[in-house]
């Protein structure tokens, strides 16, 4: 399994890495008390467009509908012998989106693997591959967003554009690396043989070389055009609930505005993270902002309203998807929590 059962009775041994966001978090939130009014932040909140707050969250739940059809394309290319439902990709996604809202550490990826190897029962290799490339496509998509609406900056600086081309250099290199890896597979392998420790080899190195054997679809074109085509509408969906919900705080923006922030917004979330980027998420949201005129205050109430907004809705969905589905997502939070801190990672 994924993600192995944790005993109640033996301690975690990385209980460490649940806190090591705070630091970050703490300063990031001090930066921005003391760069805002908070008590304009509240006036701005109240004073905003409902209409467009609506808007922002119609375009949310489409987001929410269709990242499963992609995912659901992926798992058939790494996993075709296990044919998967809508309703499955589905809560799989609500699921680990609620819970990388609750949890640090990104620890909802797990609970989307747990969801699709338990339920689904998707073996571990084509969820987790699929999974990988969920968000590889996230990753590239996002970056390609920012460099079409990095030209739309008003008297943009060069730090900024320099920043996304070390952005994207990095993920070229990533890229051109993992494609040697899934070409060179069997040298790969035996380098992690000698990088692992030697009790995780019959466990591990079996997985890692299924992961690159799911990796590789991409390289099939039809599969990597319907991928282009998925990501595509989800983050010009992504960039049109930001367009409007900014726009129901300062009306005077246009899309370019909102693909800027989103993928301000992705960068950040690079960064180790409090649950549901406490802290990171809003103060991307205030930098990106800053570059088309709109006042920290009006930022910070967006980011706010869209934190809100985001988490409770998520967290809605994926709660009567567990209650409909008769799981419990007390103990897959518990689970995907430990396989995230490391307990047991090879068994």
């Amino acid at each position: 399994m994924p993600v192995p059962p944790v005993s109640s009775h033996r301690p975690t041994k990385r209980h460490w890495l649940r806190w090591a966001w705070i630091p970050l978090t703490i300063v990031i939130v001090v930066v921005l008390l003391r760069v805002v009014d908070i008590d304009r932040v509240g006036h701005e909140l109240a004073a905003a467009d409902l209409w467009r707050i609506a808007g922002m969250l119609a375009t949310w739940l489409l987001w929410l509908a269709l990242r499963p059809v992609r995912m659901r394309m992926l798992l058939h290319a790494t996993a075709p012998e296990m044919p998967v439902g809508y309703n499955d990709t589905f809560g799989a996604h609500a699921l680990g989106n609620a819970l990388n809202g609750l949890l640090p550490m990104r620890a909802g990826e797990f609970g989307m693997l747990w969801v699709l190897n338990r339920r689904a029962h998707v073996p571990v290799a084509g969820a987790l591959s699929a999974i990988v490339l969920d968000r590889l496509c996230d990753l590239v998509a996002a970056v390609c967003l920012l460099g079409l609406a990095i030209l739309a900056v008003p008297n943009r600086p060069q730090a900024v554009a320099d920043g996304l081309s070390a952005i994207a250099l990095a993920l070229v290199t990533g890229v051109v690396l993992l494609a040697i890896a899934i070409r060179l597979r069997r040298q790969a392998i035996a380098l992690a043989g000698r990088i692992l420790p030697e009790r995780w080899h019959g466990a591990v190195l079996p997985r890692c070389e299924a992961l690159l054997v799911g990796l590789s679809v991409l390289a099939r074109p039809a599969v990597l055009a319907r991928a282009v085509l998925m990501s595509a509408a989800i983050w010009a969906v992504t960039a049109t609930s930001f367009t409007l919900g900014i726009g129901a705080v300062w009306p005077d923006v246009g899309l370019a505005t909102g693909a800027f922030t989103v993928g301000v917004t992705a960068m950040a979330f690079l960064v180790p993270a409090a649950p549901g980027g406490v802290g990171i998420f809003h103060a991307a949201i205030v930098f990106a902002l800053s570059f088309f005129a709109v006042p920290a205050e009006k930022a910070l109430a967006f980011a706010l309203l869209t934190h809100a907004l985001t988490l409770f809705t998520g967290l809605a969905v994926a709660g009567v998807w567990t209650l409909r589905n008769g799981l419990d997502p007390r103990r897959i939070a518990r689970e995907s929590m430990a396989a995230a801190e490391g307990d047991d990672p090879p068994a």
